[in-house]
């Protein structure tokens, strides 16, 4: 019996295996984080930045957001880490491009930012990393 066997490039082999896998799991991830409230302590790991040093990091509240998010109030995802809010649609914006490309369909436009936009973004990151822990009121809304 011979089978006929599609052959691809081993490039774009690895690429749709990486993008299915990648889909898989996060797909496999939003369902759990959906069933599975990360308000309930014990319900995942505690942030371990917080844990060591008792400061937030610029991801602290993101699983909380998400799960809002997920629950249609992106009010209450925003309370808890807006920095994942705002950037949540360019990151699903990359990773649609990736996915569009490794299938082989028509190619779209290219998400590419300058380097200097890069170190801004970097530096925005930083800071919001800063404000979110001093502890003066307008900025603890930043808290998760």
């Amino acid at each position: 019996m011979r089978y006929v066997k599609l052959k691809l490039p081993s490039r774009l082999q690895s690429d749709r295996a990486f993008w299915a896998a990648l889909a898989a799991l996060t797909a496999a991830g939003a369902g759990l984080l959906y069933l599975v409230d990360p308000r309930v302590p014990g319900n995942y790991p505690p942030c371990l930045f917080l844990y060591f040093t008792g400061c937030y990091c610029p991801g602290c509240g993101s699983l909380r957001a998400l799960h809002g998010l997920l629950h249609g109030d992106p009010l209450g995802a925003l309370d808890y880490n807006p920095l994942t809010v705002i950037a949540l649609p360019f990151i699903i914006v990359t990773a649609l491009i990736g996915l569009n490309q490794a299938v082989g369909r028509p190619r779209l436009p290219n998400f590419v930012i300058p380097h200097q936009l890069a170190w801004v973004l970097l530096g925005v990151i930083i800071l919001f990393w800063v404000l979110r822990n001093i502890p003066i009121y307008p900025l603890t809304m930043l808290a998760p």
